[in-house]
């Protein structure tokens, strides 16, 4: 499978030092700013949504062309919006291993001995970041190189995924705040619908499709795209849930546990409140989002394991990705596009986000 992770990271390392360049020319109390922003942009990150995008070019018959690279390199920056924003709104300490840009621009804030208050600046001055990588995207994918016509083709897909990924996370976030609380009335379903919108879509079905529409997509395969994308994004979130909670902190980049602590609900705890036992559930009810103490993430995540939701969440993993692959399978797709798509859905069940 030819892959294109490093092309990207290259137009990214090339725009990000273009736009810094510009900006910093407006002020220099800019600088330590974009430095932030160049750091989330540039460190870490598996390319996934570019790499989807490039493959659903090629699988419309588009060549490997510089062009394509750089629009797919587009969604890379969109996703570095949804990152600084769902961290704001999470509260998260880190991300891929260092600390949240709301955190590193709080701590610039005390380093510098501004006035006011750290935390207030961090989470005011990280939505104002993500409201950046949200128009360097735009401006990433009309400066692409590819013709107008292919633009204008794409612009509907690219225009809803964006709503897409908003409504998703609005629907996360009202879920934590329900008449009935953070675990109040969750239901593997009502998950399972949110991550399509705030995952699936804006993981593969969009990406894919659009690289379809850019390059001029040919009958059926937007939709041989959509039911592959579908069950894989779902198998790509429930992996990411269970590496929220079990997972190595060597490998998330986050504390073990986080999502327990401080992230929403997700489909293993709406598995795990379904499977356990009344007293045990509702014992998790009461520790999930509690304060931080080690001992009641332990706890958690033990009655987490012994409802046997892991082993659950595992299964429908396993039955989403071979769904994806059997789309794959009776597709007209061309071998190299099959091949690098199986690639990726076998991959992708095992990435972090």
């Amino acid at each position: 499978m030819t892959d294109v992770r490093p092309r990207v990271s290259a137009v990214l390392r090339r725009f990000a030092d273009a736009r810094g360049t510009t900006l910093r020319d407006i002020d220099a109390d800019l600088a330590a700013f974009l430095r932030v922003a160049e750091d989330v942009l540039l460190s870490g990150g598996k390319r996934v949504r570019p790499t989807f995008c490039y493959w659903g070019w090629r699988g419309a018959g588009g060549p490997d062309c510089d062009e394509i690279v750089t629009a797919a390199a587009s969604l890379e920056v969109l996703h570095a919006c949804a990152l600084v924003h769902d961290d704001v709104m999470d509260g998260s300490e880190l991300r891929r291993g260092e600390p949240s840009a709301h955190r590193r621009l709080a701590r610039m804030h005390r380093q510098a001995r501004l006035g006011g208050d750290p935390d207030t600046f961090g989470h005011s001055a990280a939505i104002l970041l993500g409201d950046l990588f949200l128009t360097w995207a735009d401006d990433l994918l009309m400066a692409s190189g590819l013709t107008p016509g292919a633009l204008a083709r794409a612009w509907p897909t690219y225009a809803r995924m964006r709503g897409e990924l908003v409504a998703g996370q609005y629907l996360d976030l009202a879920s934590q705040v329900g008449p009935c609380g953070r675990t109040g009335g969750l239901n593997p379903a009502r998950v399972a619908r949110i991550a399509r919108y705030k995952t699936a879509g804006y993981t593969v079905i969009r990406p894919l499709q659009l690289g379809a529409l850019l390059a001029g997509t040919r009958p059926g395969l937007l939709e041989t795209y959509a039911a592959f994308g579908r069950p894989l994004g779902e198998s790509f979130q429930l992996r990411d849930d269970i590496l929220g909670v079990f997972g190595d902190p060597a490998v998330t980049g986050k504390p073990a546990g986080d999502d327990l602590r401080d992230g929403p609900p997700n489909a293993l705890l709406a598995l795990a409140l379904r499977e356990a036992r009344p007293t045990a559930a509702a014992r998790l009810r009461d520790l999930v989002g509690s304060p931080q103490r080690p001992a009641a993430l332990e706890e958690a995540r033990a009655l987490i394991a012994a409802s046997g939701a892991p082993a659950a969440a595992e299964h429908l993993i396993s039955a989403h990705t071979a769904q994806a692959l059997a789309v794959l399978e009776r597709s007209d797709l061309d071998d190299a596009t099959r091949g690098a798509l199986m690639e990726l859905a076998t991959a992708a069940t095992a990435w972090a986000q």
